[in-house]
């Protein structure tokens, strides 16, 4: 207990500054800072080295075996060029970090073989005095080596007009180094670890402040792309609304003319069926449906004369699907069946019930040669894949298209069938 407390008394500042970090990093644990892994590899160095300089000094009071402190040289030797190389690592933007490694290696062999007498770095004497290595400069010139790195990308920062990260990497350089110096000279001692503590600490708040700032900008960007998105959806309000209310003032200054008066009449039922619905999965009865196809093939009856001919055979409308699940498949078969061939054809328009769900039906048959083109038939089946997809919508239904001698039979089975009564609607 007494060691704990000794531990903690010389080491109090480093210790505090690491328990600040760690606390910050964990609250913000599920936020995704950038090069937050080396902070926490830095931190746990400073921690082990630490622990290293106090069993320093617990080795020297205490009289206690040689060779721990042997241990200790080893591993402080080893990490503290380590430790600036990671922040090298958390910092600076660099491709090839396998190369900065090569003088740490060298740097490693040369502190642990001296566990084993080589006295290259440093060893010590049977009353713990310390011995200098004739290689005792090179764990100096490592860490000088990552340190003027991190000086000349200080400098790399600003070109770059990343002047707050700049002003950040060199103050951590010249703390390193004027810390370097001044237990070099033993003005003062073992802050070393308080001063990478510190420097952690600030470059972490650093990086929240940078990943608070990303998240601002890309919460602004969302906002100005739904502030867009909002005002394209109301012009896109608004210009349905203008084109029905034209339609209607055209329509009403045709009372005199039956024919242009009942087609304004179905093709603003057509256009406002779609506005309404194109962007919904909601449900409709089928007898609203229905009106909205007939008002679009009294149009299309309109183009095609006599080559258009629509047949209805109706049991049952009084049921919900899915809006715009017929009508496509209707314009499908009048497209690219109907007008597609020489001497036109036949609309059917078919609605039975069966122990399986509701049937409804759309043949086109044809009459004469068909002349579809590849982009027709593409576009038929972007009609087909529309309707799937409404279809599919909580599992309301499914479509099947089936070939037939002179045409094609596109066939809708509703599973989930829901009556009009059901729903409080009759009709719209």
């Amino acid at each position: 207990m007494n060691i704990i407390i000794e531990f903690i008394g010389q080491s109090y500042m480093t210790l505090m500054l690491l328990l600040g970090l760690i606390i910050i990093m964990l609250v913000n644990r599920r936020i995704k800072i950038d090069g937050v892994q080396y902070v926490w590899a830095i931190a746990s160095l400073v921690f082990i080295i630490t622990v290293c300089e106090y069993v320093e000094y617990w080795c020297d009071t205490y009289n206690k075996p040689i060779w721990i402190r042997y241990v200790k040289s080893a591993i402080t030797y080893s990490l503290n060029p380590l430790l600036i190389l990671l922040e090298l690592y958390l910092i600076a933007p660099i491709k090839h970090k396998f190369l900065l490694v090569i003088p740490y290696i060298i740097n490693v062999v040369l502190a642990v073989s001296d566990l084993f007498g080589t006295n290259f770095i440093y060893a010590y004497t049977e009353d713990h005095n310390f011995i200098s290595g004739k290689l005792k400069v090179v764990p100096a010139i490592v860490v000088c080596f990552y340190i003027l790195l991190l000086t000349f990308y200080s400098n790399y920062f600003i070109k770059n007009d990343e002047r707050s990260k700049a002003i950040i990497v060199f103050f951590m350089s010249f703390t390193t180094i004027i810390t370097v110096y001044l237990e070099y000279e033993n003005i003062i001692v073992n802050h070393t670890t308080d001063i990478a503590a510190m420097e952690m600490l600030i470059y972490y708040f650093y990086l929240a402040a940078i990943h608070h700032s990303k998240v601002q900008q890309k919460l602004h960007a969302s906002e100005l792309a739904l502030e867009r998105q909002n005002n394209e959806l109301l012009m896109a309000q608004i210009q349905p609304h203008f084109i029905n209310n034209s339609l209607l003032a055209i329509q009403a200054r045709c009372m005199d003319y039956p024919e242009i008066y009942d087609s304004i009449r179905n093709f603003s039922r057509y256009l406002r069926s779609n506005f309404d619905n194109i962007g919904n999965t909601h449900s409709i009865t089928f007898e609203q449906e229905l009106k909205n196809i007939k008002a679009y093939l009294a149009l299309e009856k309109m183009n095609f004369g006599d080559r258009l001919t629509v047949e209805y055979d109706i049991d049952n409308e009084d049921f919900m699907l899915p809006a715009l699940s017929v009508e496509p498949l209707v314009e499908n078969a009048v497209r690219h069946g109907v007008a597609a061939r020489e001497n036109g054809g036949v609309v059917q328009i078919i609605q039975r019930d069966e122990e399986s769900g509701i049937i409804i039906e759309v043949r086109d048959i044809g009459q004469g040669k068909l002349n579809l083109t590849e982009k027709q038939e593409k576009r038929r089946g972007i009609g087909v894949a529309n309707v799937r997809a409404r279809l599919a919508v909580n599992n309301k239904g499914v479509l099947e298209l089936i070939p037939e001698d002179n045409g094609y039979c596109a066939r809708i089975i509703l599973k989930d069938i829901r009556y009009a009564d059901e729903k409080g609607e009759k009709d719209v």
